[in-house]
Formats: C-alpha cells, structure tokens, sequence
C-alpha cells in the first residue's frame, strides 16, 4: 500500500468512527451534528437563490420544497427554495435520488475539526467546484456566520415569567492561545410559558460584576423591561445588578446548587443531615415560613461553619424566593437544571472536537443549532404546568408592577 492510499484509508476510517460517535441512535449529540448538517445545506441553497436571483431579475423566489437527503449518517431533512420559473436548481445539491459523495463528508468533517474559521470554509466551498466566483463563495460563508448575529440581535418580549442562567465553562482558541471561558446562556420562559434561550454571552477570565451590567444591559436595549423571577446560580456580582436593572423581580440562587455546595463545604454526615432537613423546606407553607426554618437551620450548624453559615444567611430570601409561587410552579423556578442538559450536549462536542472551541464564535454557534433543535422539538409548545397557571402567574405580575409603580 503506497503512502497515499494508506493515507486516504486512514483519513476515511477517522471519519467514520467520528460520524459513528456523533450519529449513533444511542447519542443524544445527534439530533444537533445532524441540524447542524440540514441547517447548513439550508443555508448554502438560500445564498444560491439569492446569487441566482441577482443574476436573474425577472425570476422571483417561490417558496421552498421538503427533501430528504441521503448521507452517511442517516436522511437530512432539508428545504430546498424554488423560483416562479423552474430554473434554480441549488448546485450544491446531489442530482436527486443519488446519495452524497464524500465531498459532503469532507465538509462535516472540516466544520466539526477546523469550526467555522473563514479559510477552512471557504477552502471547503472550493473544493466542491461550486460555479462561483470568490466574492459570491464569500457572500455564502457571510451569509452562514449572519444567523448567529441575527440571533444574538434580536427583538425580545417587554414582559416574561423567568429567566434562567447558567455558565458553561470550557476552553476557547483566542489567536494562538487556548483560554479559560464562560459561556453565560440566558433561557427565558415567557407569559405563556414557552421557553427559548435570549441571549449568549462569552467572557474570558474571572466572572465579575461588570460583565454581569453588559449582559443585562444587552437584554433590556433589545427590549425586555419586566421579569417577574430570575434563577441563577451566585455568580460574583449577579445578584447586585439583577436589584439594579429588574428590582421588582424575584431572584432565585438555584436550590441544586445550593445542595452541592452544601456537601462540598461540610463533612458528608453534616451535610447529608443538612440537606434532609432542606428538604423539608420545599414544602413550606409560605414564604416567611420558609426563610425562619432556613434561618434556624443554619443556626444549627453555625458553631461548626461559622463563616458559610452567615454567608447562606445573609441570602436566604434568594435561595427561598420559589415559595412565593404556586406549589406546582417551583420546580420550574428553583434550579437553573433545564440549562445544564443543554451545556451537557455542547459539553460532548467540544469533547470530541479536541477538547476545546476554535472560537467563539464556533461554541456559540453549536448553542445556537442546539436551541433551534429544541424550538422544533421540546419548545415547540408551553410548558404545561407553567401554561396551566397563567391566570395565577399574570396576577402576580399585575401585584408585582403595576400596583408598585403607581405607588412609587
């Protein structure tokens, strides 16, 4: 076997086992490598008609036809754009019926090793012998790095029930470096009680307050004035500026983590007889109620840990603020859980993408194909708990706002 067959056999054997690792019916990545495929080909054949269109004033777009496609890695549903003559047919697509060459996989492969680095994209787009030229190769790769700015930009409601935030922690090329970063998701649940993420934020180094006013400022200039809860975990500075941008909002420090920590700075016999009885907390009656047995629980330990005792003290109404709500709402507002099984999918790419994001750009991107994912799936429709208690939740927006600042 001369140099370059063993070398093209390697190179194909790679790819399959990495193919066989992101597609497997048992890996819950899937849904997210196999979106992340349909949304780029949807992409491609949307600049082509745009390309095609320009070229061809008296043609006009006329909707888009469903296809699917077949590939190594199962059929991908695509949506193929049409024109009102025929004529545009995206050259990127395999004649019909005939399943992709390995020029498709070569494209995966270069997205899911190099991200979405201009020259490997470019280069990719070359060498599948698209009839462009380098400024239309150009608008294409443009227009596939937009949707990420469009995205990030905009519009969000005035109003909503809850943002959840959580940090997803990784490692990020940053030019010739690899860095520590934190990834801020911000996961909103609106009045009617569907979900969808609202913002993202990438930070290197410590987290601060001054992050924490970007982020937030971000959210109110694209338009979201009123939160009725915000959940978090206690991150330096957050809860000081969610009193100052949103101080009419309850602010909950998440349950679970508070649990975690709680085994992680006491013996396991304390801790274990600590989380018992916080247990028994969830259920409180009322609010007040909630706080004092917190108060007294802590109370219990002080002696033992004195300075994590004042700590979790001085934040009980935070790690309490869930009774407020409606029995059968707080386990949809006392942890930021339904952020982590997000992270938890990222977290497998980047694994098998080296160990780290070639930018960020690329992580946020693949944030990105996972929420759209679940816009089409989970999120498609409210929560039914949540939209089961409307009525209550709008009243107690009503109490919260209105009612205070007329006051004020």
């Amino acid at each position: 076997m001369d140099k370059n067959t063993y070398y093209e056999t390697v190179k194909n054997m790679a790819v399959e086992k990495v193919l066989n690792q992101y597609c497997s019916d048992s890996d819950p990545s899937r849904p997210a490598l196999k979106k992340l495929l349909e949304d780029l080909l949807d992409w491609f054949m949307l600049s082509e008609r745009q390309i095609y269109l320009l070229k061809n004033e008296n043609d006009k777009g006329n909707g888009f036809y469903d296809r699917k496609l077949g590939t190594p890695m199962g059929n991908l549903d695509i949506s193929v754009p049409r024109t009102r003559t025929g004529d545009f047919r995206p050259h990127i697509l395999p004649e019909p019926y005939k399943r992709v060459d390995e020029s498709y996989t070569d494209l995966l492969m270069s997205l899911v090793v190099n991200g979405y680095s201009e020259s490997s994209l470019l280069n990719t787009l070359k060498s599948l012998n698209l009839p462009y030229s380098d400024d239309e190769l150009n608008k294409i790769k443009d227009d596939l790095k937009s949707e990420l700015d469009l995205f990030k930009q905009r519009e969000l409601p005035e109003s909503v029930f809850a943002l959840l935030i959580d940090a997803y922690h990784c490692e990020i090329k940053d030019g010739s470096k690899v860095k520590k970063a934190a990834c801020y998701i911000i996961l909103g649940v609106d009045m009617e009680g569907k979900k969808d993420i609202f913002g993202l934020y990438t930070f290197f180094g410590k987290e601060n307050r001054a992050d924490w006013n970007k982020v937030f400022e971000d959210l109110i200039n694209r338009g979201l004035k009123r939160v009725l809860v915000v959940v978090s975990d206690d991150f330096p500075g957050i809860i000081e500026t969610v009193k100052a941008v949103y101080p009419y909002a309850d602010h909950q420090l998440c349950f679970v983590h508070l649990q975690r920590n709680i085994r992680k700075y006491m013996t396991k016999a304390d801790a274990a007889e600590f989380n018992k009885e916080l247990d028994k907390i969830k259920f409180a009656s009322s609010f007040d109620e909630a706080v004092q047995k917190f108060y007294d629980l802590c109370s219990k330990f002080k002696s033992k840990y004195s300075r994590y005792m004042n700590i979790l003290m001085e934040k009980a109404e935070h790690y309490m603020a869930f009774i407020k709500y409606p029995e059968s709402l707080r386990k949809h507002v006392y942890t930021t859980n339904s952020v982590e099984s997000i992270n938890s999918l990222v977290e497998k790419i980047r694994i098998r993408s080296g160990g780290y994001f070639n930018s960020v750009e690329v992580l946020e991107i693949n944030i990105y194909l996972q929420r759209e994912n679940l816009r089409r799936t989970k999120w498609k429709k409210a929560v039914p708990m949540i939209n089961a208690h409307i009525y209550e939740i709008q009243q107690i927006f009503q109490l919260r706002y209105f009612n205070q600042t007329q006051n004020s």
